[in-house]
């Protein structure tokens, strides 16, 4: 079986049936026209996919005030695919009401029908969740994704995005079980003030460390949907200090992932779960800083009916709470508690409330909390 075919996002069916959008949109055109230019055989297609989203957030129970504040998002992620006979152009755009960014653009070339190796922005697959789901959120059960899975801007704390070179590719066994495997090695990102920041194809600058990623599958059958596996990372993460005095004297991290992750599925339940044991290296001017730490979740859900889905998360780790990498990192979310239901109608659209017990990084190691409720409208448009 090809890994990559159609908008079905790099070979996974879809789920249940900030900067510089002047640049970006032209970006993606462009590719669009070198691609055709290229000679393709009758089964060239191109495609798009529309994933729109709403949402609304409250907060209370603030301890301290002022931490997170209730907040209106909505945004749209397009997502282009051109597939012709051994070239495929794939290319995600995000504009939502706090980011404009490309996500990805990646041009693939198959050499063998289990085979795809890509050059471009890509997702990394050391992260199952980012893999499975991308950023369509109609593609996903829950509003929120795990702490373990956040993206770089959203105070994620290992990479997101890769760019460079990504090889997937599939080995079928006799019982029609299949083996899969994802290897990828590029710039990653760099630390600036607080956050993660990817490399940008379209305003590129130097700096950007090496980033290495692996993740290898096993699904019990050709078709199924059931898959468990191993993944790992290494990331030279440098540093720009900006604004943030406790960067000053600090170089370069360097950080080690290794885990495990679940999609396990039964006739009405179906239970998602990783854990990933990390290890960063702080590279200080006058000396180093190591820490270790494992962050997991474990996400069940319930099938009501065909159209209602009941479901919880557990975010939990071990070492987080005192970990020097992450006390740079403030918003990142530490513990959630969550619950919610999601109901499907119509024609590929989707209600979801969910209710959590938060808890923030913080600063100082001081764990901030509050409760979130949140609603979200979220649809699928092809």
């Amino acid at each position: 079986m090809p890994v990559a075919q159609g908008l079905w996002l790099e070979g996974k069916p879809m789920h249940r049936q900030k900067r510089r959008l002047c640049r970006s949109l032209p970006a993606l055109a462009a590719g669009v026209g070198i691609l055709s230019a290229f000679p393709v055989g009758a089964e060239g297609q191109h495609e798009f996919l529309l994933l729109p989203s709403a949402d609304y957030l409250y907060v209370s129970d603030l301890s301290p005030p002022d931490i997170v504040e209730s907040d209106v998002h909505a945004g749209v992620d397009v997502v282009y695919s051109f597939t012709g006979e051994h070239l495929r152009l794939l290319g995600e755009y995000l504009l939502s009401t706090d980011e404009s960014e490309l996500e990805r653009l990646q041009l693939g070339w198959s050499p063998t029908d289990n085979s795809m190796l890509w050059v471009g922005r890509f997702h990394s697959p050391a992260s199952f969740w980012i893999s499975e789901f991308h950023h369509g959120k109609y593609l996903q059960t829950s509003i929120t994704r795990p702490s373990l899975e956040q993206w770089e801007d959203e105070n994620g704390a290992t990479p997101s995005h890769i760019t460079g070179l990504h090889l997937e590719f599939d080995r079928e066994l006799q019982d029609e079980a299949v083996l899969g495997f994802a290897i990828a090695a590029g710039l990653g990102p760099r630390f600036v003030a607080d956050e993660l920041v990817a490399y940008d194809m379209l305003d590129p600058e130097s700096g950007h460390g090496l980033s290495l990623a692996l993740r290898a599958s096993y699904r019990p059958h050709l078709f199924s949907p059931a898959q468990f596996g191993f993944v790992s990372s290494w990331n030279e993460i440098n540093v720009e200090p900006a604004n943030n005095p406790d960067l000053a004297t600090l170089d370069r991290i360097d950080q080690l992932t290794a885990g495990v992750f679940v999609d396990m599925h039964w006739e009405k339940l179906r239970l998602i779960s990783s854990l990933v044991y990390h290890h960063n290296n702080l590279r200080y001017v006058d000396g180093g800083v190591s820490d270790d730490y494992v962050l997991a979740y474990v996400q069940p859900e319930y099938f009501i009916s065909d159209d209602f889905i009941l479901f919880g998360r557990v975010d939990i780790g071990d070492g987080e709470d005192h970990s020097v990498y992450l006390n740079l990192l403030p918003t990142f979310i530490s513990h959630r508690n969550m619950v919610g239901v999601r109901w499907d109608f119509a024609a590929s659209q989707s209600l979801t409330f969910e209710f959590a017990d938060t808890s923030q990084q913080g600063e100082n190691f001081n764990h901030e909390h509050y409760k979130e409720f949140r609603l979200q409208w979220s649809a699928a448009i092809r």
